[in-house]
């Protein structure tokens, strides 16, 4: 007897065990089911490479209007020292009625002019006009402006430090940050100290002859490698001198501010000397190569 394969109508439908799996999906449905998955996948991978593009491009875009800022608020606070007007005497002020007002750069030309040295009255004018300048940003940046004359072999003139003031964060350091294990090797623990700020006259008159241009150079160099991102500004200005036989001759000078987060100055774990500091590692004793003194 032949047989066409099909059920016959009359017998029972085999029923499925309770404990059995049920039926597999057919090809369509798996089609549609690994699609769904690579769908899923795809989705998640850009949401993911999305999230991580805003957040770092936003973070790019408030570090560099950041910079800007600091760039701008140095060229003008530059412009602002060269050409303030200042009384002569450090002991008056610009409103007294009494004071003789002048240019700061035309006080500092003049008193260079005749011994080649900065004076100690013109140098606390500079200092004071300076501090004043920075003073909207002096509680969270660090910042040096000094004036410098580079080598000029066609004046005969070598290279020198004219004036140098330092403004530094008065930190007060957990020493256990440099023996504990478990403080990264990158990270100081700090605190303001009293008072929170310090300023400094380097360079000064009595060791001018004692501090060489190339390493001071070299010093400042270290320093502005070792304290992250900076904001730069210079400019070059003209200073007079006078010869031995009554003659005049000019030449060019520079002047530079440069601004930084307040900073650490000393020696970590990782930095064997201090950038700023002595032997002490701290603001009672500075390297004697940078030859300052502190402002009071």
């Amino acid at each position: 007897m032949k047989t066409t394969g099909r059920r016959n109508p009359s017998s029972p439908i085999p029923k499925r065990p309770a404990n059995a799996l049920p039926p597999l999906l057919g090809e369509k449905g798996q089609a549609a089911v690994t699609d769904a998955l690579y769908f899923l996948m795809v989705v998640t991978f850009l949401s993911i490479f999305m999230f991580g593009f805003a957040n770092s491009y936003g973070n790019s875009i408030r570090e560099k209007i950041g910079n800007e800022y600091s760039t701008s608020f140095a060229t003008n606070a530059l412009k602002t020292i060269l050409y303030a007007s200042t009384p002569r005497e450090a002991s008056k002020t610009v409103y007294d009625a009494d004071a003789e007002i002048d240019y700061l750069l035309a006080v500092i030309k003049e008193d260079y002019s005749d011994d080649a040295v900065l004076g100690p009255t013109e140098r606390k004018v500079l200092g004071r006009t300076v501090s004043a300048v920075m003073a909207p940003v002096a509680d969270t940046k660090d910042y040096a402006f000094y004036v410098t004359i580079p080598p000029q072999e066609q004046t005969n003139k070598q290279g020198q430090f004219i004036f140098l003031y330092l403004h530094t964060t008065n930190f007060k350091v957990d020493a256990s940050a440099f023996s504990s294990q478990k403080v990264p090797r990158y990270f100081v623990m700090a605190s303001a100290g009293e008072p929170s700020h310090r300023d400094y006259f380097c360079v000064v008159p009595a060791g001018q002859g004692d501090v060489d241009y190339s390493d001071l150079v070299k010093r400042l160099s270290r320093l502005f490698a070792n304290i992250g991102p900076t904001a730069q500004a210079s400019s070059q200005v003209k200073l007079v001198q006078e010869t031995g036989k009554g003659s005049w001759f000019d030449f060019r000078a520079q002047a530079d501010l440069v601004m930084w987060d307040a900073t650490w100055l000393g020696a970590t774990r990782d930095r064997q000397a201090g950038l700023f500091y002595g032997e002490s590692n701290g603001p009672a004793e500075i390297d004697p190569a940078w030859s300052c003194e502190e402002v009071m």
